[in-house]
C-alpha cells in the first residue's frame, strides 16, 4: 500500500468511524494532513487546540489554509516545510523556536510524503512536538552533549567554543564526514547570545543547485512555477538566530557570490523579488573539503572564503583521539541501551580490542551506527563484538602503500591522487552497478560531489551498470 492510500484510509471511512480519530485524537502530539493547496484536510485534536482560528465545509470537514490564518503567527508557520516535500518528494525534519507567555518554547517539526497512484506528492502529514523540556533535560545532562573527549585537541575545541560563541563572528568548521561539525555548531549556537533564537541549518550538498536559490532566499509568489505563496528563505527563518550552512563547499560559483552580498551587506533579495530585505544572522558553515586548495584550483571564490573563514574550527579524526573511541561507544551503549529499552552492563574484552584498534573511517557518526546495531542484536548483558565489514578492517596506524592505487608514486602529487580518485570510483560504481547515491554514502561525499568527479575523469555510470 503506498503512501497515499494510507492517507486515503485515514481521511476517509476510517476517520468517519471514530476509531482512527480516537486513536490520533489520543497522541499529544499534532498531526495535519495538508494536501497541494496547502489546506488542512484532518488535524487531531492537539494541533486543533494550536489553532486560533479554523472552520469546516458543508460536509463538516476541515478545510483551512496551512500557514499564519491557521496558527495565528508566522514563527510557527510550518509552510516552508511541507513545501519542500511537495517539491522534493523526501521526508524533511526542522526545528524552531516560538514565544508562549513570554516564555521561550522549542518545537520539533516531522514531515512526510503521501503519493498518489501516479506516484506523485499529492498529501503531506506532518507530526509536530514541543521538545521544550527535553532541550532543557539535555542541556543539563551535558554542556557539550555527545561530544565527549579527554583529547586535548578536543579539549581545545571546546575552549574555543567559549570564546567565540558570544561574539557575532563567521565561523568555518572543517573536518572529515562524521566528525561531528554540526554538534560543533549547535554548540556555539547554545553558547551564544542569540540562545533564544532559532538555529536553522540547511545542507547545501543534499539540494539541488536550481532549488538552493529558493531554499536561501525565500520567493515571491509568482517566481516561478508552483510558486504559489510567497516564501521566506533560511536567511529570512534565521534572523536574529544563527544560519547553519553545511557542506558549503560544494555550492557554485554563482550561489557564492550571492551567499558573499548576503553577508557584506545584511540584507537578501527573494527569488522573483526587487526589494531587498534586511536579515541579521549569525552564520557558521562547515565542510569536510580542503577551501584553501579548492580557492587555488579557482573552485571556490577567494573572497568568500576569507568572509566565512574569520574563526576556522578543525575537528580532529576520531583515530587522532587517543581513546576517545572508547568513551564515546561506552556514551553511546549507555544511551542506546536505555532508549531501546535493553540493559547492556559494557563491552567484551574483543570488541574494546576492536573500537581501540579500528581507525574509524566514518569517524564517530560511524561508531554510533555500529554501537547502535550491536545494542539491538545484543542477547546477552555485554556486547561480544562489533560488526565491522572485513574489508574495512584498517588498524589505526595502518599507511596506505604504492599497491592499494598505483604501481609507483610517478608524476606530481596532484595526478597520484587524481589516479588514486579514478581507480576508487571505477571499483566503487563496479561494486554498486552505477549507482550514484550508492557510491557518494560510500564515499561519505554528496552525489554533486561524484557527478563532478566522474566529468572530471571522464567517466560515464551507464558503463557499470
Amino acid at each position: 500500500m503506498n503512501g497515499d492510500k494510507i492517507g486515503e484510509e485515514m481521511m476517509g471511512a476510517t476517520l468517519e468511524d471514530g476509531f482512527l480519530r480516537e486513536v490520533l485524537d489520543g497522541i499529544r502530539d499534532s498531526i495535519k494532513i495538508v494536501d497541494r493547496s496547502f489546506t488542512v484536510v484532518f488535524a487531531n485534536k492537539t494541533a486543533l487546540s494550536q489553532a486560533i482560528h479554523f472552520k469546516h465545509d458543508e460536509q463538516g470537514k476541515l478545510r483551512e489554509k496551512c500557514f499564519q490564518k491557521f496558527f495565528g503567527s508566522a514563527k510557527q508557520c510550518s509552510f516552508c516545510v511541507i513545501d519542500q516535500v511537495f517539491r522534493s518528494g523526501v521526508p524533511t525534519f526542522n526545528v524552531f523556536h516560538v514565544r508562549k507567555d513570554g516564555k521561550g518554547e522549542m518545537r520539533e517539526i516531522s514531515t512526510f510524503p503521501l503519493t498518489g497512484e501516479s506516484g506523485k506528492v499529492e498529501h503531506v502529514i506532518e507530526i509536530m512536538r514541543d521538545v521544550t523540556r527535553l532541550k532543557d533535560d539535555l542541556g543539563k545532562e551535558a554542556e557539550f552533549g555527545d561530544m565527549i573527549s579527554d583529547d586535548p585537541s578536543m579539549r581545545e575545541i571546546f575552549d574555543m567554543i567559549k570564546s567565540v560563541a558570544p561574539t557575532n563572528s563567521t565561523v568555518l568548521i572543517n573536518g572529515e564526514t562524521g566528525t561531528g561539525k554540526e554538534l560543533v555548531a549547535r554548540a556555539i549556537h547554545r553558547h551564544s547570545k542569540r540562545k533564544e533564537q532559532k538555529m536553522v541549518t540547511i545542507h547545501c550538498g543534499a539540494i539541488p543547485d536550481t532549488l538552493l536559490e529558493s531554499e536561501l532566499f525565500g520567493h515571491e509568489k509568482g517566481a516561478f512555477t508552483g510558486a504559489d505563496q510567497r516564501r521566506m528563505g533560511k536567511f529570512e527563518l534565521a534572523h536574529k538566530g544563527t544560519l547553519f550552512l553545511d557542506e558549503i563547499g560544494t555550492i557554485s560559483t554563482a550561489m557564492q557570490i550571492k551567499i558573499l552580498r548576503a553577508l557584506q551587506e545584511g540584507e537578501i533579495t527573494r527569488v522573483g523579488g526587487n526589494d531587498p530585505v534586511r536579515v541579521d544572522v549569525r552564520f557558521v558553515a562547515a565542510t569536510n573539503l580542503d577551501l584553501g586548495a579548492a580557492v587555488e584550483r579557482e573552485e571556490f571564490r577567494e573572497d568568500l572564503y576569507y568572509r566565512i573563514n574569520v574563526i576556522p574550527l578543525r575537528l580532529p579524526p576520531l583515530r587522532d583521539r587517543g581513546k576517545d573511541a572508547l568513551a564515546l561507544a561506552e556514551h553511546f551503549l549507555t544511551k542506546l541501551g536505555q532508549e531501546i529499552g535493553k540493559k547492556i552492563e559494557g563491552f567484551s574484552d574483543e570488541a574494546r580490542d576492536q573500537i581501540n584498534s579500528y581507525a574509524w573511517p566514518g569517524n564517530i557518526r560511524e561508531l554510533r551506527n555500529l554501537v547502535e546495531r550491536a545494542v539491538i542484536l545484543c542477547k546477552t548483558h555485554y556486547v561480544e563484538r562489533l560488526d565491522i565489514a572485513p574489508a574495512a578492517k584498517k588498524h589505526v596506524g595502518t599507511e596506505a602503500t604504492p599497491s592499494d592505487g598505483i604501481d609507483s608514486p610517478s608524476g606530481s602529487l596532484k595526478d597520484v591522487v587524481d589516479e588514486v580518485e579514478r581507480q576508487y570510483l571505477i571499483k566503487a560504481l563496479k561494486e554498486n552497478r552505477g549507482n550514484i547515491t550508492s557510491v557518494a554514502q560510500l564515499a561519505g561525499v554528496n552525489t554533486r560531489t561524484i557527478h563532478r568527479k566522474m566529468k572530471d575523469f571522464g567517466i560515464v555510470k551507464e558503463d557499470y551498470k
